[in-house]
Formats: C-alpha cells, sequence, structure tokens
C-alpha cells in the first residue's frame, strides 16, 4: 500500500508540474499573437568616433525596463536598425573594440514612428554603462544611487586568473581570503562582515547552496569560473528588499554574454607552476532575434603548495535568447561545476600562543601555530547545477512583466581516510579518524515581477518570490538511526519598489519593501516543536542621489534593512562525532537574521570624463544574527541539547571606501581603490571584539596599458593585518586568537595579439601571479608562492 501510495503521489506531482508548463506555453503563445497585433516602432542610427569615422562591427545592446533585450551590430557603415520594436522607454548600450564603452539616456520609441539616433564613442574615457544589480531595473550608471563596481569581460580576461575570486581583488570594500592552493576554501566579504552575508546571482537570479552550513553560495565560491561572463556587477550594501536573503553586505551578479553578429569561436591552454594546466572552448553567435553563447574551461592543479595539493574543476556556462517579437523574450541559462579537491589538515595552535595577558598574540609559523600540513586521503567533491528561463514581455509602453524560474542542484561529498603523511605521525596519537559526510541540496525558485510605468518618471515594480529548498545528510559512520535524513523549509515573499526621477533626472529616488514568510517540514522533529513555524522577516530600503551636472559631481545615500533565512542545517542540523556519537544542535524556531546599513558618498568626473572618483561613508548593525552556542546550561527548547544555534544581537562594520579609474591616454585604463574597516563581532560576556579574518586597511591598484598589438596588465594588493581564530588541537580544546601579518600580491601578465587571417586572431600571454614571492599565511594555511604561467587563445 505503502510503494503504491507513493507512485500516485510522484505521478501527480508529475502531471501537476506538466500542467504548469503547458499552461506557461499557452500562456506565452497567446501573450506573442497579442504582441503581434500592436502597432510598433523602429529605431535606425550610426555609431562613428570623435572624428566622425563610422565604425563597424560595434554591438548596439537595446535595453527595457523588464529585462527585455535586442541586439544587433553596425555594417560596414557603422549603422544600425532595430525594427518593430515595442513602444515604450528604452535605453542602448554600444560596445566596440579599442573604445570606451556608451550608455544613452532614456530613449522613447512612439508607434508608428521611427527614432533617429547618432552614436560617437571616445577612444580615451570612462566607459558608461548600464547596471542592473543596483534597482532590478536597467539604469546608467550615473543615476544609480546605490555603490556599484563594475568588472567587464576583458578586464576578467586580462587578469588571467584562474577563478572569480582572485579577479574581483581590488574592488572596494571587497576582502578575497585564499586558504592554501587553488581548491582550498575560498571566501569573498564586502565591508567587514560575514562570508555568507553577500548574495550570489547568476543573470539576476540569486544562487545559494541550501547544504551550506549558513544556507549561503559559501561552498561554492572556490570553484566559481568566469566562463562566458559579459561582466560582473559586485552591488555594496543591504540588497535584501530586491534580492532576498544573504544580500546583507551586498550582491556579485555574474552576468552572461550576449552575441548578436556572426559566429564567434575561441579556444585555448595554458600552463604553469603548481603543475597548473588550463583548456578553454568557447562558441557565440546569433541573430538580432536569437542569439546563444556558450563556454567550457578545465582546471588541472597537479602538485599545489605542497606538492600533493591536487585539485580539478570543470566549469560550463550556456545561455541561449530568443525573442519571438519585440516585446516578448525567452531567455535560458545554464551553469555547472564539478570539482574534486584534496585538502590539508587544517593549523592548529601551539602552546605559546596562550601567553596570559597578551591580547591577539602575533602568528608566528613553529612558534604560536603550527600551519597546515599534508593529509594523503582527505579532500572533497562538489557538483553544481544551475538552469533558468526567464520570459520577460512588453504589454505596452507603460506596463510589462517578467516571469522567471531557477533550480539550483548541490551535492557536496567531504572525506577523510586513515593514511597518515609520516612526517606528521606525531600529530595523530590515536590514529586519524575515517569519515564520508554527504550533503545535498535543492532549491526551486520562482520569481514573477510586474513593472508599471506610472508616470513618465514614475517606475513601480510589484513583485512576488516562491522558493523551495530541501537539503540531504548522510554521515558514515553513523551512532544514530537518525542519518539520511531529509529537511525542507518553503518561503513566500511579496515585494514592491518604486523608482522616480524628477528635475530632468537629476534626483533620483527608490524606495522598496519586503516581506518573507517560512514554512518548514523537518525529518525529525520531536515533541512540542511537530506544529511551530518560523516568524516572518520584514525589511525596507531607500536610496537617493542627485546629479549636479555643471559639475559632474553625484551625491547619492542608501538605507535599508538585509536578512539572511536560518539555513536548514541551523534549523534541523545533527553532527556525528568520534567520543559522543550523533549530536542534535538545530532550532526550528530561529528568527531571520537582520541588519539595518547606511551608507553615503559622491562620485565626481574630471577631465572630460578620463578621470572618475568617489568616495563612500558605510555602517551595518546586525540587529540580529545566528550563532552556536558551545554550552547550555538549560536547553531553551527542552530538548536535552547542551549546544546549539540561537539567536542573540551581532556585532557591527563602519569605514570608508574610495577609489579612482582614469584613462589618461588611449590604451592606458587605471584604477585604484583604499578601504579602512572597523569591523567587531559581539561576543557574550565580552562585549564587541575585533571581527576575523577582516583588515583595517586593504589597497588595490590595477594598471592596463594597451599599445598596438602588445598588451599587459599589473595588479597590486596590499592586505593589512588581521586577527582570525586557531584551534588547539587536544585537550583542553582552546581557541587562539592570532594576529597574522598583512602581505602584498602582485600580479603581472602581458600579451601579444597577431591576426592569422581576416577573421582569426592569435593570442599569446605569459605573466606570473605573486611575483614578490611573498610568503604569508591565511588563516594558518600558507599560500602559494611566485607561479608562472603561459598559454595562448585562437579567437574567430
Amino acid at each position: 500500500m505503502m510503494i503504491k501510495k507513493n507512485i500516485s503521489t510522484k505521478i501527480g506531482v508529475k502531471k501537476q508540474r506538466l500542467s504548469c508548463v503547458v499552461a506557461v506555453g499557452l500562456l506565452s503563445l497567446l501573450l506573442a499573437g497579442v504582441a503581434a497585433a500592436q502597432s510598433f516602432g523602429s529605431i535606425k542610427g550610426e555609431v562613428s568616433d570623435e572624428q566622425g569615422a563610422k565604425i563597424s562591427g560595434a554591438e548596439v545592446r537595446l535595453r527595457s525596463l523588464s529585462g527585455n533585450e535586442l541586439s544587433t551590430t553596425t555594417g560596414s557603415d557603422g549603422s544600425f536598425s532595430l525594427a518593430n520594436v515595442t513602444p515604450g522607454q528604452y535605453l542602448i548600450e554600444v560596445k566596440a573594440k579599442g573604445f570606451s564603452d556608451f550608455a544613452s539616456e532614456e530613449i522613447m520609441v512612439d508607434r508608428g514612428s521611427t527614432r533617429m539616433l547618432a552614436f560617437k564613442l571616445r577612444v580615451a574615457g570612462i566607459s558608461e554603462s548600464v547596471i542592473v544589480t543596483a534597482e532590478g531595473t536597467p539604469q546608467r550608471a550615473d543615476e544609480v544611487a546605490k555603490v556599484v563596481s563594475i568588472l567587464d569581460s576583458q578586464q576578467i580576461e586580462d587578469k588571467r586568473e584562474i577563478a572569480l575570486p582572485e579577479a574581483l581583488r581590488g574592488i572596494p570594500g571587497l576582502r578575497v581570503q585564499q586558504q592554501g592552493s587553488p581548491g582550498a576554501l575560498t571566501t569573498i566579504r564586502l565591508r567587514g562582515l560575514r562570508t555568507f552575508d553577500t548574495a550570489i546571482l547568476l543573470d539576476g537570479l540569486r544562487v545559494r547552496d541550501a547544504s551550506d552550513i549558513g544556507g549561503s553560495a559559501a561552498s561554492l565560491t572556490t570553484d566559481l569560473v568566469p566562463v562566458a561572463t559579459d561582466r560582473v556587477e559586485v552591488l555594496r550594501g543591504a540588497g535584501s528588499s530586491i534580492y532576498g536573503t544573504n544580500a546583507i553586505g551586498g550582491v556579485i551578479n555574474l552576468v552572461p554574454e550576449t552575441f548578436a553578429g556572426g559566429l564567434h569561436f575561441e579556444t585555448g591552454a595554458e600552463a604553469g607552476g603548481l603543475g597548473t594546466f588550463r583548456e578553454q572552448f568557447k562558441l557565440a553567435g546569433g541573430r538580432p532575434r536569437a542569439n546563444f553563447s556558450f563556454g567550457l574551461s578545465r582546471l588541472d592543479v597537479r602538485q599545489g603548495v605542497d606538492g600533493e595539493d591536487e585539485y580539478g574543476n570543470s566549469a560550463g556556462r550556456g545561455r541561449f535568447l530568443f525573442a519571438p517579437s519585440s516585446s516578448l523574450t525567452i531567455a535560458v541559462n545554464l551553469y555547472g561545476t564539478i570539482a574534486n579537491a584534496r585538502l590539508n589538515d587544517s593549523p592548529f595552535a601551539l602552546p605559546a600562543a596562550f601567553v596570559s595577558g597578551v591580547s591577539f598574540p602575533r602568528a608566528v609559523p613553529g612558534v604560536s601555530f603550527q600551519p597546515d600540513f599534508n593529509n594523503p586521503d582527505q579532500g572533497r567533491r562538489n557538483r553544481l547545477l544551475v538552469g533558468s528561463v526567464k520570459l520577460a514581455h512588453e504589454i505596452n509602453e507603460r506596463l510589462s512583466y517578467s516571469l522567471a524560474y531557477q533550480r539550483t542542484s548541490s551535492q557536496r561529498r567531504n572525506y577523510n581516510g586513515s593514511r597518515i603523511d609520516p612526517r606528521f605521525a606525531a600529530f595523530y596519537p590515536f590514529g586519524d579518524f575515517e569519515f564520508v559526510n554527504v550533503n545535498k541540496g535543492t532549491i526551486d525558485t520562482l520569481d514573477a515581477r510586474l513593472y508599471a510605468r506610472l508616470a513618465h518618471a514614475n517606475l513601480a515594480t510589484l513583485g512576488f518570490e516562491f522558493e523551495r529548498e530541501s537539503l540531504f545528510q548522510q554521515s558514515l559512520p553513523s551512532f544514530s538511526a537518525f542519518n539520511n535524513t531529509t529537511d525542507r523549509q518553503r518561503t513566500f515573499a511579496v515585494f514592491g519598489q518604486d523608482q522616480l526621477s524628477l528635475f530632468d533626472d537629476r534626483l533620483q529616488l527608490s524606495a522598496g519593501v519586503r516581506a518573507q514568510f517560512f514554512r518548514i517540514s523537518a525529518a525529525d522533529r520531536p515533541g512540542n516543536l511537530s506544529g511551530v513555524n518560523a516568524e516572518k522577516s520584514l525589511t525596507g530600503d531607500g536610496a537617493v542621489a542627485y546629479l549636479l551636472r555643471s559639475m559632474n559631481t553625484k551625491l547619492r545615500a542608501h538605507v535599508g534593512n538585509g536578512f539572511r533565512a536560518p539555513s536548514l542545517f541551523e534549523r534541523f542540523g545533527a553532527g556525528t562525532f568520534q567520543s559522543m556519537g550523533l549530536l542534535r544542535f538545530g532550532d526550528p524556531t530561529l528568527r531571520a537574521e537582520q541588519s539595518v546599513s547606511v551608507d553615503a558618498g559622491l562620485d565626481q568626473r574630471l577631465a572630460r570624463d578620463r578621470v572618475l572618483l568617489g568616495a563612500t561613508w558605510f555602517y551595518t548593525r546586525l540587529q540580529r544574527v545566528v550563532e552556536f552556542q558551545s554550552f547550555f546550561a538549560v536547553d531553551p527548547l527542552g530538548l536535552g541539547r547542551f549546544s546549539g544555534y540561537v539567536n542573540r544581537p551581532g556585532g557591527l562594520s563602519r569605514g570608508v571606501e574610495s577609489f579612482i579609474e582614469a584613462t589618461p591616454w588611449r590604451g592606458t585604463y587605471l584604477r585604484g581603490s583604499y578601504t579602512y574597516t572597523n569591523s567587531d563581532r559581539s561576543v557574550v560576556a565580552r562585549g564587541l571584539q575585533p571581527e576575523y579574518v577582516i583588515p583595517n586597511h586593504v589597497f588595490g591598484l590595477s594598471l592596463n596599458q594597451r599599445y598596438r598589438a602588445f598588451a599587459f596588465n599589473f595588479d597590486l594588493n596590499r592586505t593589512g593585518a588581521y586577527v582570525a581564530p586557531i584551534f588547539e588541537n587536544d585537550f583542553p580544546f582552546r581557541t587562539a586568537e592570532l594576529t597574522f601579518n598583512g602581505y602584498t600580491k602582485a600580479d603581472l601578465f602581458g600579451s601579444y595579439e597577431r591576426a592569422l587571417s581576416e577573421r582569426l586572431m592569435l593570442v599569446l600571454f605569459a605573466g606570473a601571479d605573486n611575483i614578490f614571492n611573498q610568503r604569508y599565511y591565511e588563516n594558518g594555511f600558507l599560500a602559494p608562492g611566485v607561479v608562472g604561467r603561459g598559454g595562448f587563445r585562437l579567437k574567430f
């Protein structure tokens, strides 16, 4: 009977999903028919340089407020045209190799009319970009009231980094930490906050790991690869009103590539120190109403820092965009990584780390801590698969909407065997503990948004989000029947936002609000907890910017709440320990974390837009957090737990970000940044204490120079001293808080381009990471020294 019931249930679920798919398809066809009956407008124009010479092959991209995109390229005479455009307001981006990017003012397309346009591109000047991440709708960079940094595909390529986090170094307010060899734990922190306070987006949709302890994307960050990526947008400051959970410190959005003209093909390979090998492949192309991009990357590190830190990562990304009409766009996105890594044993504190009367003693390898050391059979295997489909429809010039569905599937397998490196046998007096832990997470997300142009200068957004997540846990060996369990959580959110543009677009105002509701289902929820559901979370957001056009100065301010939903692990987690068996420490009644953040600053353009500089003061207070309490005198749940997760007040972070960008002459791009951060965490009975891993001072400098067929890129990043915890590996298992010295990491790469034919280009490149061969430790893990690499790319 039970088997029949399960089969019937599964069949019912499949029928329900099929019905939904059919309904969405019929709705799309109906809406496409309605759109076809509308009266359209058109756009024609030309693209030239400052001397009036026409530019061929420039990419012209038309963006609507709901996310619709139409793309084309200029012909040999620099002209372009876009027919059958739905009436409404649009932004246009223009990109061409060797020129600064251009973003237009809002352009109105009327019914039955043709809009004639002319764009001039500069060879030297700060690029003007269309930013999507700040408010969830396209905006010119000078109209954005929040703090956003952009790293485009050319900048990513010039850096020649093998992982996305390393390419992000130097962005103001951002701290990157890699604990050892490539493939080891890598984290990103924004504005002095924690690793899980940053939301990761793929084309505007949130991606996270339901099996991560914090329910964030932190466990996925190490393996993120910028394959087939158009640009990365980094929003700093609370973004939860639009993007939901984890957007306390900010948002990182990976925007995929889009091509509209012809067929583009790239392949390449490189090799270097640490036994590094990488192969890449990319294919893209299309027409104005249908285009695609697809990329693959394979990375192998066969030696690593100690010669046995192997790492392999296969990553792929694809995007297909189809526009049945100018008012309807369907976009399909795919992203996946499969990674394997050998992991060292963690550093541990030595007796000298516990000198009485000394706060935060210096971290000295071999004196106050033992650095990480080789473990022959400890490792991890991670898999991430993300697929999404998004439909955007312009009903008329005042009303549009978007529908999106995304599934994120993650699997993490951590393991350790009995083998011991003979050099470190003294560290294992009782042998090593064998285990296999498997965590599988699945998240289904449905996102629906309605955009209404209430007036020429007023855009309102109303949204609904449904998210269903599940967590499967397995531990071997298992000391309890409570194993192979699946816990589930559903969240419902409604949100709204209003954007105003006043005084000839000089004043920009936005306000948003979001309400989040939770429904939870546990594999094992004892006693009086069986009927408990978590409390809702309410967040708000407001931003203002004013542009002084005569001075090229933008003043801006932003205030908002961030929140993080408790993870399934924090609600229902349990752990298996060699001496104590299985211990339960989750709490299903936990409330969502909540923060309030404020920032204010200015952006200034100088020297005919060849210099852009800015400064921002920021402040974030974690009003309520979820933390692990190591000992309960009395379990607040009445379940006999002696430790577990609880809600309590959190810490705060404040500081100043500053940056400068300059293009003093053709082919030269300079970016510098400095961030001062004073970040504290709240500790019971001790008050505010320095936040772990966050330095007071971070400095970044990037210089890119192109001359004819040659180019070089130099990155210099200085990270100041910071405090980090190092644990004792024997009784009484104390925690040492050590001060690790700051370090300077400099990377230098050069390249040479040679045209093999009219359409085939060969690029040769070589360089090195950490060219000063700095020896430093991140949380006690030895970082790689100087690592040289070289390779080639073929572009068609």
